[in-house]
């Protein structure tokens, strides 16, 4: 529970994509994906799937034109507004907000691009199984 510490280690996005990465993006995903609850009562509801979803849906677009600097380091702002629209009703948007703005300032190259797209692809798909548990 509480704010979420961990990031993306540098290697896993600059090199290559190993376990410990799939392992962060579980974690990850299940964190934003379930409500932090003690007893009956939410302490942190969880990221909704189309706060998520507005994001992961700029950075496939990103996908589908290739790897552009300026356009890829854009994304932080558009991240920053989303973060500042939702602030009063899921606190869980900052933890999201940290870890990919963290990781956005990681990628210096094309294939810096494709790992980043391929770790937020597993920590998107390990959020929609955190979901589809609870219901």
């Amino acid at each position: 529970m509480g704010n979420w510490t961990k990031m993306i280690p540098e290697k896993e996005i600059t090199d290559k994509i190993t376990k410990t990465t799939v392992d962060f993006a579980e974690d990850f995903g299940k964190h934003l994906g379930t409500d932090d609850k003690d007893g009956h009562k939410t302490l942190r509801a969880k990221l909704t799937t189309s706060q998520l979803r507005k994001f992961f849906g700029e950075v496939k677009r990103q996908q589908m034109i290739g790897y552009n600097e300026t356009d890829f380091i854009l994304l932080k702002p558009k991240l920053a507004y989303a973060v500042g629209r939702a602030t009063g009703s899921n606190p869980k948007i900052n933890d999201f907000y940290n870890v990919i703005t963290d990781a956005i300032d990681k990628v210096k190259t094309e294939k810096h691009f494709k790992n980043f797209i391929k770790i937020f692809e597993a920590i998107v798909a390990y959020h929609k199984a955190a979901e589809e548990s609870k219901n």
